[in-house]
Parts: structure tokens; sequence; C-alpha cells
């Protein structure tokens, strides 16, 4: 866990960057031909990998804000001390999507896959990145116990949003097999809703109990205790060197 605001701020720069890249590709313009303007649709709205990326570049912008703005006023140690729960339900959000596409949807042994940049951006680097940032960065002890079940709310969400363009919409294609109400039917697509419901609250309590680990006496422990480490001086720590 790296406590440098410093180094904190040139990761998330790269990471705002390669968020924006992966949010615009999520518009295709990128592959339009030249003097080719974008028809207006909704038709992006409807992937939840568009969706989880959008929340990844919003939260990462503010983050990185509020990191810049320390470093700026002298500060040269801490962790990120903005929208915490929402940076955290963001974490699992694109974890998902990593981890969906990896194993459901995408083919990662075929060379199609790491030749798509789309694939690589919103699929692959923008997951990893961001989750290395809670890894890396995140102050242990500041997740509720409740965060990885608010966790699941978004995720919900975009299922309902999903069932009512379905029913709404004539001929309605939609985004993945497993939320396919023509072809599964209800019952079925609930079902695999429930399975990754666990998938999303399993991962949720790992990087909980990551976050409830601390080091005391030179080991690695968990601490369950709600109080969070406070954040370590310029004076404590050089009193500890």
């Amino acid at each position: 866990m790296n406590n440098n605001l410093m180094t904190q701020m040139i990761y998330r720069i790269v990471l705002c960057c390669v968020s924006a890249l992966a949010v615009l590709l999520t518009f295709g313009i990128f592959y339009l031909q030249p003097g080719e303007l974008a028809p207006l649709s909704w038709r992006f709205l409807k992937y939840y990998t568009n969706i989880s990326n959008y929340f990844v570049f919003c939260v990462s912008v503010i983050v990185l804000a509020d990191n810049v703005k320390r470093v700026r006023a002298g500060e040269k140690t801490g962790h990120n001390r903005k929208i915490r729960l929402f940076k955290f339900m963001t974490t699992v959000m694109i974890l998902v999507t990593f981890l969906v596409y990896s194993i459901l949807l995408g083919n990662p042994l075929s060379m199609g896959f790491w030749r798509n940049i789309g694939n690589l951006s919103f699929h692959v680097a923008v997951p990893i990145l961001f989750v290395l940032d809670f890894f890396l960065f995140d102050e242990h002890k500041s997740v509720s116990v409740f965060a990885p079940l608010w966790s699941a709310v978004v995720p919900l969400g975009y299922v309902v949003y999903i069932f009512i363009l379905g029913a709404t919409i004539s001929d309605f294609q939609y985004p993945y097999f497993f939320l396919d109400v023509n072809t599964l039917g209800y019952g079925g697509v609930l079902l695999w809703v429930l399975g990754l419901l666990v998938v999303f609250l399993a991962l949720g309590y790992g990087m909980w109990l990551y976050d409830k680990l601390v080091r005391k006496d030179g080991k690695w422990k968990l601490d369950f205790s709600r109080e969070a480490a406070p954040e370590k001086t310029e004076e404590s720590a050089s009193a500890e060197c």
C-alpha cells in the first residue's frame, strides 16, 4: 500500500488517459471513415461494459483532481479521501466487466482478442489499472462491511433497465446471452442474474477482507475494528525511521 501522493498522482494521470480513450472507443468514433459522422444512437448505453467504464472515468477524474490539489498544497503522503464508497462500488463493477468478458464472452486465446483496441482498453487495460489502484493506493480499514452489498445496487439496476428496454422496444437485441429473455425466458435470465450476483458479492467481500489487512509487529493480520488507521504525517513517518 503506497501512500506517496506524487506516485499516486502519476499513476492516476495514466489511468485517466487510458480511461478517456476507452470511453471514446465505446462511441465507435475511431471506426468511422474520414468525414463520416457518428449517427445519434442510444445503442452504446445498453452495454454494461460501457456503463462501467463511464463510472470508472468519472470516479478517476474526481479522485485525481483531489490528488493534484493535495500535491499542489504541499502534501506528500496520504490516501484518497473522496467518494470512497462509490470508488469501491466502481472497482467491483469494472472487475466483473473484466472477468465476465474474459471467461464468458471473449476468447483470450484468440489473436483477434488482442488485436482489438476496444477489447484491450475497456475490457482489459482499464479494469486492471483501476483495480490495481484499489490494491496499491487505497487506505486499509476504510471499507464498510455493507460496501459489497451496495456494490450490487448498480448491476441490479442495470438488469431492470435492460428488462424495461426489452419490454418496451420491439425487436430489441439483448446485449448479452445471459440477459436474453427471448431465448432463456425470465426464469433462465434470473438464474444467471442470481449466479452473477453471488460472484459480485464474493468479489466484494474478498476485497473487503483485503481492506482489513493491516501490518502489525512486522506481520500482516486481519483487523476488523471499525476505526481506519490514521494517515501518517511527515513528522511521524520520520520518527519511525
